[in-house]
């Protein structure tokens, strides 16, 4: 039987033809593509997980000790250590100086050398306080400025105190303790620290204007020895204070319980 096939039925299937040929080069074209681009295989496979926070980046350092002292030095420990510019240090001291918590609290430090060394006198209480508050507001200034301002970046050193808040207990406190003779210089390396002997060396120098008996050797050794063993006890109130906080907070407040 013969079979008579229009013209307009031949021309509908040559660009049917046509459209299905396209197609089918731009789907081989976009898998060509698709592999070209694909990972190696060397790299594995990829798992996405949720971000973890970092324990040392989220970590809070209290600026004042006990929400009292002033602490201002205190850092996280940094995983890139970034050096404190000159102008920084100065900052560091000034905040340590002039924080408000420093004049109460240096208000009962003069109160308590004046009763332990002379007692009450009576009309001469007020002017006798004012000369120990003087001792004590200069104390703070030259000590802070000495130690963590002038000294620092005379000999490119940094002043902080590098909490670290990871490991074991004993681990952590010879860290802490260790920084008062062991310190960061400008470029990240770890060195002596001259900034703390030396400057609580010219911090007892210059204060024995008013302080005479430090002009002896073994009196002045002994407040230089005095300062340094309170720049430890600092250390290691910083390094665990933060831990002692976080396990008082949830009892101080807790709710009582309503029968």
């Amino acid at each position: 039987m013969t079979r008579y096939v229009s013209m307009s039925g031949v021309v509908t299937l040559m660009v049917t033809s046509a459209v299905c040929q396209q197609a089918t080069n731009q789907v081989l074209d976009d898998i060509v593509d698709m592999l070209a681009t694909e990972t190696p295989a060397d790299e594995g496979v990829k798992i996405l997980l949720p971000p973890v926070a970092n324990p040392l980046a989220i970590a809070r350092i209290d600026k004042r000790m006990f929400g009292v002292i002033p602490n201002h030095r205190a850092e996280q420990e940094m995983a890139e250590y970034k050096p404190l510019k000159t102008w920084e240090k100065f900052k560091l001291a000034e905040r340590d100086t002039f924080d408000w918590p420093n004049f109460p609290l240096m208000a009962a430090f003069a109160l308590q050398t004046q009763i332990s060394q002379k007692g009450w006198h009576g009309a001469g209480m007020g002017r006798s306080f004012a000369e120990y508050y003087a001792r004590s507001f200069a104390d703070a200034l030259i000590g802070n400025y000495v130690t963590e301002a002038l000294v620092p970046s005379l000999l490119h050193e940094d002043p902080r105190f590098f909490r670290s808040g990871v490991g074991p207990a004993w681990k952590r406190a010879y860290k802490a303790a260790r920084q008062v003779v062991v310190t960061r210089s400008e470029n990240g390396h770890e060195r002596f620290n001259f900034s703390e002997v030396l400057g609580n060396t010219a911090v007892v120098a210059v204060t024995s204007i008013y302080y005479p008996d430090s002009r002896r050797l073994g009196p002045g050794a002994t407040r230089v020895g005095l300062q340094i063993g309170n720049d430890v006890i600092s250390n290691l109130l910083t390094e665990f204070w933060p831990d002692v906080r976080r396990h008082l907070e949830p009892r101080l407040h807790r709710r009582p319980v309503k029968d």
